[in-house]
């Protein structure tokens, strides 16, 4: 390991950790040591515990302000994109690369069944090309999800006065998956019903990222060809 590699904060909670364990003590000379790196001395096991949870929020602090940045970045981004169909080459390699960090700093444990799915979601990206994606013919639409758990989904797509609502039920899988269960697709025109017809068919959606307003997705699907797509919702 490098010197390089020893900054303060790893420091103090490498000196926290030991004297947790083997007790103040035994690693006095160790953390006496430490000191001339101006590292402040661990005592007891009680500022030893509360040293760990400063680092630890410290930690948390500069992820929290990441996490904003890069979902700021990603809402620039896609941002003009017709939601991603028109996006730049460039501006979708940057996208993923974004979102890999993101998925590294998800801070939601039960990505299926936490609260924070509940409400409106807005579409603003995705790799699918299809429908999915708003586009209807030569138009793209706002795409929104409506969830309010435990059973009710509906995706609109918005294209001036003409809607098309989805609606679905799904199966929970793991912590991170649905099996999704359409069920009807019905549009209307300035409020007046159009078409309405039933659906059989089912999806997998693998979720990796949830808080409070952004959500990451892929599912399985897309306009002439099988392959997984990202969905990057926002509220």
């Amino acid at each position: 390991l490098t010197t390089r590699f020893f900054n303060p904060i790893m420091i103090r909670l490498i000196a926290a950790t030991l004297a947790l364990a083997l007790g103040a003590s035994t690693t006095s000379a160790f953390t006496s040591s430490l000191i001339r790196r101006n590292v402040p001395p661990v005592s007891s096991s009680s500022s030893s515990l509360s040293m760990i949870g400063q680092l630890f929020d410290l930690a948390s602090g500069k992820n929290a302000a990441r996490i904003t940045d890069i979902k700021d970045e990603i809402r620039s981004l896609s941002r003009g994109t017709d939601n991603g169909l028109s996006a730049s080459d460039g501006a979708r390699d940057k996208i993923a690369e974004l979102v890999e960090e993101l998925e590294g700093m998800n801070p939601t444990t039960k990505l299926s069944s936490d609260d924070k799915l509940n409400g409106s979601w807005e579409l603003i990206y995705t790799t699918n090309e299809g429908s999915s994606a708003g586009k209807l013919g030569p138009f793209v639409g706002v795409v929104e999800q409506r969830i309010r758990l435990p059973e009710e989904y509906v995706n609109f797509v918005r294209i001036g006065p003409l809607e098309g609502a989805l609606t679905a039920t799904w199966d929970t899988l793991s912590n991170r998956e649905w099996q999704v269960n359409f069920q009807t697709l019905k549009f209307t025109l300035l409020g007046i019903p159009l078409l309405q017809t039933k659906l059989e068919a089912q999806g997998t959606w693998r979720k990796t990222f949830l808080d409070e307003d952004f959500r990451i997705l892929y599912a399985v699907g897309g306009k002439n060809t099988e392959k997984e797509n990202i969905y990057i919702l926002a509220k």
